[in-house]
């Protein structure tokens, strides 16, 4: 199942709020192998004991940078990068021998976004708490044909369970790789976002929500079910535009936790996670092939802080997955999900003017003051690390 988009990551020390005619530069990755196969909220287990699962190797990489416009309005530019692997198992190596992997890999530029972001109450007046809503573009700036040089298997299918295939003659050969690793999904997509913080006592809670919208259907490039040559069912109707086409989905994130500072610039996070791929989009058709699912996590972090940085680490630890039925055949199908991700982001500010700081007295009770601006920024308070909605996988 691919995700192309991420939430905010809080709970960095700092100041919540950059000054007008700030920059911020943020580099954030998002790595995990995924090969569990689910079918529903059942685990085929049975792929893991043959040897027969697929791999899912995601390296994502975004670089963004944010510019604070005015005390309550930010826009955000960010461009991925894609690295990924999907990998079957060789029919030149059936059961019962050794598993032998053929990957097929997606590299390059992803889809860039661009995003705004606006505070609803002044930052001035809501030194503790506050929301904001946001909203952008995904551009298709990522290449949705990716093409990979890896072996042959259309007619094999079988071979990829493990299963004999006489006479099977071994071809690698240039070809569409699968969805999940394309640098690009080929449509324009709509992002909307909001976020919230609560400063209260020693801790810090926070709730954020994306969702990126792609009305445009699919998008012609095929899918893995042409790509690995399956045959359609007897009667099926237009099942080029209906599975042997990529579609170009929604998708959702919901974060939700809390954080506290525990010694010198470190802070400790843990946090709810919910990110989705959706059966049926929010605006136009959803025809084509796509692996609606839905996956949970508790989310515990570390991050520390010094001077305008701060660098965060994050891993979602999964606990619940669920593979929706294909929107056109109400077939269940399969997908694969991750039992761990990692997040790493790295986050700095440059320019603009100091801003105001955050005190506290030795009374863990008393609420937080303001007082005027110090000649060299304290890691008194929590920055909310913003990274864009990212397009990624």
């Amino acid at each position: 199942m691919l995700i192309r988009n991420n939430a905010p990551v809080f709970g960095a020390n700092g100041s919540a709020y950059p000054q007008p005619g700030t920059w911020q530069l943020n580099l954030s990755a998002r790595n995990l192998v995924s090969n569990d196969h689910y079918n529903g909220t059942v685990e085929q287990v049975e792929r893991q004991e043959r040897e027969n699962y697929i791999t899912n190797r995601q390296n994502l990489f975004d670089v963004g940078i944010s510019r604070q416009l005015t005390p309550r309005v930010s826009a955000t530019a960010a461009v991925p990068f894609v690295y990924s692997a999907w990998a079957f198992r060789s029919p030149a190596s059936p059961l019962p021998g050794p598993r032998v992997e053929e990957p097929q890999w997606g590299r390059g530029l992803g889809d860039i976004t661009a995003t705004a972001r606006s505070w609803i109450f002044a930052p001035g007046s809501h030194p503790n708490w506050n929301v904001s809503v946001g909203g952008g573009l995904k551009f298709p700036t990522g290449n949705e044909a990716y093409r990979d040089t890896f072996l042959v298997v259309r007619g094999a299918v079988p071979g990829i369970l493990g299963l004999p295939v006489p006479n099977f003659v071994e071809v690698q050969e240039k070809q569409n790789v699968d969805q999940s690793v394309n640098p690009g999904d080929g449509g324009w997509g709509v992002m909307a976002e909001s976020q919230a913080f609560w400063h209260i006592k020693r801790a810090f809670l926070f709730a954020s929500a994306s969702y990126l919208a792609n009305p445009q259907d699919t998008n012609g490039t095929p899918s893995i079910a042409a790509i690995l040559g399956v045959t359609p069912q007897p009667g099926t109707p237009n099942f080029e535009a209906r599975i042997g086409e990529n579609s170009i989905p929604d998708q959702y994130l919901v974060r939700a936790g809390g954080s506290t500072r525990v010694w010198k610039g470190f802070s400790a996070s843990v946090s709810w996670r919910m990110e989705g791929l959706k059966v049926y989009d929010l605006f136009g058709e959803s025809h084509g092939f796509r692996r609606p699912g839905t996956s949970m996590f508790v989310e515990p972090g570390v991050a520390f802080s010094f001077g305008d940085q701060a660098i965060s680490f994050n891993v979602p630890l999964a606990y619940y997955y669920n593979r929706h039925p294909s929107p056109i055949t109400n077939a269940p199908g399969d997908a694969t999900f991750p039992r761990h991700i990692f997040l790493t982001s790295y986050s700095t500010r440059l320019g603009g003017k100091r801003p105001p700081v955050r005190t506290q007295s030795t009374d863990p009770d008393e609420p937080l003051s303001i007082s005027a601006p110090a000649t060299k920024r304290p890691s008194s308070g929590y920055q909310v690390m913003c990274p864009p909605v990212q397009s990624v996988r």
